[in-house]
């Protein structure tokens, strides 16, 4: 059947399967087009695109980054921007620089990503002069921090910093078109909005992964707590708890409301009060 006609698996499965039953057709058919001489030499091959290798993923913000370097037009002494990426969340920081040097890198990871969201354990660059400075490496290195460099054969590696430095840069020209500043006063604008977007593969803003809620600007409001489910609403309370016994063991620093409660004693209860006698 196939020597008379050199027709494909399918054609060949279709033909038999009209008149006779069988199991394995397939299999068949395909051995016999896979040993034809002629087929093999002038049929063409269907190559599906294979899947493309990915990087140890971060599970938790900042644990690993991409960065880059962009220029963008001189606003006094400023011309470039470093952008930085976190793999995780998509959270995106970017720093107005006069130069493009290792300096400038380093001063950007040690006083602002570090003290911000503490040390990064990977990340991810181009070959530029800037990032494979020895001095930069041997700095990485005593921190621990793994700094892995992108073949120049291969651009899709940088592609979610060059993603975002693309969208940066239409932000910041909207911006500038639209309130006629310099682009380094529409930056913290441009951020606010990238930051607060939720990209389609995720669903999810990079502010709501990294604080838990949907950005509240002015007008939003906080959406009320309204159940007849007994066990979500104990849950709740029980997630209170939790956060007023942390608050109250310091381990979250921060002024509470009056209804909060911030100690243990209650109306009725003996204390001590501290007196002050003069020396």
């Amino acid at each position: 059947l196939h020597q008379g006609s050199h027709w494909g698996t399918q054609v060949m499965c279709d033909l038999v399967l009209q008149k006779y039953g069988g199991i394995g057709i397939y299999t068949i058919a395909k051995q016999i087009c896979d040993k034809c001489e002629i087929c093999q030499r002038i049929n063409k091959k269907v190559i599906r695109k294979q899947p493309e290798g990915g990087r140890n993923p971060g599970l938790r913000l900042f644990q690993s980054i991409q960065v880059d370097f962009t220029e963008l037009p001189k606003v006094g002494c400023v011309k470039y921007l470093l952008v930085l990426v976190d793999h995780l969340t998509g959270w995106v920081e970017a720093f107005p620089l006069t130069t493009v040097s290792w300096a400038a890198v380093v001063k950007i990871i040690l006083e602002q990503i570090i003290p911000r969201y503490g040390i990064v354990e990977n990340i991810d660059s181009d070959k530029g002069g800037h990032f494979t400075s020895q001095i930069l490496q041997g700095l990485m290195n005593s921190l621990e921090i793994s700094w892995d460099f992108h073949t120049p054969w291969h651009p899709p590696s940088l592609g979610k910093v060059e993603r975002m430095t693309q969208t940066l840069k239409k932000q910041l020209s909207e911006l500038v078109l639209e309130t006629e500043l310099p682009w380094t006063e529409c930056l913290p604008i441009a951020l606010l909005s990238i930051r607060t977007a939720p990209p389609k593969d995720v669903g999810i803003s990079p502010y709501e992964m990294l604080f838990g809620l949907p950005y509240l600007g002015r007008g939003s409001e906080i959406p009320q707590f309204e159940t007849k489910d007994m066990f979500l609403k104990n849950y709740i309370l029980w997630l209170s708890s939790s956060l007023s016994s942390l608050r109250c063991q310091g381990v979250l620093a921060q002024t509470p409301p009056l209804e909060f409660t911030v100690h243990k004693f209650q109306p009725g209860d003996w204390v001590l009060i501290k007196s002050w006698k003069e020396v």
